[in-house]
């Protein structure tokens, strides 16, 4: 890092819980003499928290994400990444980032996959059609958080199947799903539609916090297809920030392509 003009250096220790015991990285952000002057509730300075929090998150795709597991009684494809508070001149900032498995939600084509959704998720699914989250709101009910796991933007991929630009899945490409990280409802029903079997022993593993190794392409009679996998390419991430009294929250979307992780989005949530 660049220190020739003295500017202050933070060090943000991120504890990365993916439910692997000892294991921890640690992400060194830079800021700049500017970042520290602003304000708490000067949106450009929030905007510029929100950057930061990029590092520790790439930190995380590089060298956590390829062995991330959830035990299989969480009901969400969530994994706790960091929760730290640092000091920013005399401000104290706290930074919590949680990710989600776009690869371990329904896919946005569920109907055609004839996923047996449940009749309160299937509510859900009618009233938001393909929830949009990228691309038409940012109502706080929509996205999910720690507290609120199940909220509709944690349960249905935007980026699964690859959306188009104008929101429609490619018809070329087919739904992903990640067997460690994808709820046990959606795994049965998956492995119940392509007769693939029994999937406990994939449960087990993860039960025991332990990667299950499985790749699989499954097509049925209607030449509609799926494809199993172990590890995920597709991660999204809500990243809070609080700055005082003031709290800031945003989603962002990170896709792996050509073995590099690129930020495809990011989305402001309106939470206060």
């Amino acid at each position: 890092m660049n220190t020739r003009r003295g500017v202050a250096m933070l060090i943000a220790l991120m504890t990365m819980t993916v439910l692997i015991a000892g294991i921890t990285i640690i992400a060194r952000v830079q800021t700049t003499d500017r970042l520290i002057e602003m304000r708490a509730d000067d949106t450009s300075y929030t905007q510029d928290i929100f950057r930061i929090a990029d590092m520790p998150i790439r930190a995380w795709l590089e060298e956590q994400a390829s062995s991330a597991v959830v035990d299989p009684t969480i009901s969400a494809p969530m994994i706790h990444v960091s929760d730290d508070e640092i000091m920013l001149g005399d401000q104290a900032v706290r930074i919590r980032i949680t990710a989600w498995d776009q690869y371990g939600m329904i896919p946005r084509n569920a109907d055609e996959l004839r996923i047996n959704l449940g009749s309160d998720i299937e509510t859900a699914w009618q009233n938001a059609r393909h929830p949009g989250l990228d691309l038409s709101t940012s109502q706080p009910t929509v996205f999910p958080s720690r507290e609120h796991p199940a909220a509709i933007g944690g349960l249905f991929a935007t980026h699964n199947p690859w959306p188009t630009r104008s929101g429609t899945t490619r018809s070329r490409s087919g739904a992903v799903i990640n067997i460690n990280t994808a709820p046990v409802q959606l795994i049965e029903n998956i492995f119940q539609t392509f007769n693939l079997g029994d999937p406990s022993g994939i449960f087990e593993k993860r039960a025991q916090g332990e990667l299950a190794i499985f790749t699989l392409s499954a097509q049925d009679a209607r030449q509609v297809s799926v494809r199993l996998v172990s590890i995920s390419r597709v991660w999204s991430f809500r990243v809070d920030v609080w700055i005082g009294t003031v709290h800031r929250s945003s989603w962002c979307v990170y896709s792996n392509q050509g073995g590099h992780w690129r930020l495809v989005q990011r989305v402001g949530i309106d939470d206060d």
